[in-house]
Order: structure tokens, then sequence, then C-alpha cells
């Protein structure tokens, strides 16, 4: 083989290699966690809103109606070894390529807490979503990610909110 065509050769090799396994880029994430049905002064539920560049909107709602009185809001940045961790949990989880469906109605447990996840690109565009009741075989590589999303708020935060509504 001549060698002028190894720099070609290794031009393709690096350019197929690149595009395996890539996912398409997120500006935004959205995740929502409701703790299920219970009385109202145990009924919480949380919303994280997280951007490509670190900043995070954490809005925690304690009952059911929202009031002045029980809704915090925080705003803050992560720090960027918790942004790189994000994104790691992000590509791991490979949610951006799967298409999760949500299970059969007779494989919804009754009561207990529900997840979902929304992640959008620099459109706007809804680019995945993870419906409340994902499919099972999903389970692992979710709650991976969902932890990964609330470790994003920091524990201080969390403190003070349950501190807040648990008097």
């Amino acid at each position: 083989m001549n060698l002028k065509f190894y720099p070609f050769l290794i031009f393709l090799l690096l350019l197929f290699s690149c595009g395996v396994n890539s996912q398409p880029g997120w500006e935004k994430l959205e995740y929502y966690y409701n703790v299920g049905s219970l009385p109202p002064p145990y009924h919480y539920s949380y919303k994280i809103l997280i951007t490509n560049d670190g900043i995070v909107d954490f809005e925690y709602l304690s009952g059911y109606v929202k009031t002045d009185s029980n809704l915090k809001k925080y705003n803050f940045t992560l720090t960027s070894a918790d942004l790189k961790s994000l994104k790691k949990a992000v590509k791991e989880s490979n949610v951006l390529n799967l298409k999760i469906e949500m299970r059969p109605n007779d494989e919804i447990p009754d009561g207990g807490h529900s997840e979902s996840l929304e992640i959008f690109d620099s459109d706007g565009e809804k680019i995945s979503s993870v419906p409340s009741y994902p499919e099972l075989k999903y389970q692992k590589k979710l709650e991976k990610l969902y932890k990964a999303i609330q470790n994003c708020v920091p524990e201080n935060i969390w403190n003070e909110v349950r501190n807040n509504f648990e008097e």
C-alpha cells in the first residue's frame, strides 16, 4: 500500500471513531420529584432545573398548592467539578439516545414517589424525556442519574427546606 494514503486512512478512522456512541448536546434538564399521595403536612415535591452552564434553579413545595409560605426557591451555580460530574452521569446514562417508554398500567405501583426528567436543546426543543414510571429495564441507570442530579443541590439547602417544613 502506498504510504501517502496512511494519513487519509488515519483521518477516516478518527472521524468514524469520534462519531460512535455520540450524544446530542443538551442545554438544560428539568428533573421533577413527587413524594406521592400523602396528607398535606407530609406531601412535598421539588423541581431541579440545570443548564449546561451549571446554573441551577431549585424549587421545593411543601403541600399541594403553591403559596408564599410553602414554596422555597433557590438559584445557584454549580462548581466546575459538580457540573463535570453531572455531565458524566448524563452521558453514562445514555438517556439522550434512548426512547424510554412508560410502564404498562398494570405495572405502575399504587402510591409511592414518582420522578421524571426532560432534557432540552439550545432551541428549547425537548430532545429527551423520561416518564414518571419508566420501563424497569432502565431503573439502575436512571437511579444513578437522578442521584447525580439531586447531588447538585448543596446539603445546606436540603437541610434548610427539610427544617423549614418539618417543624
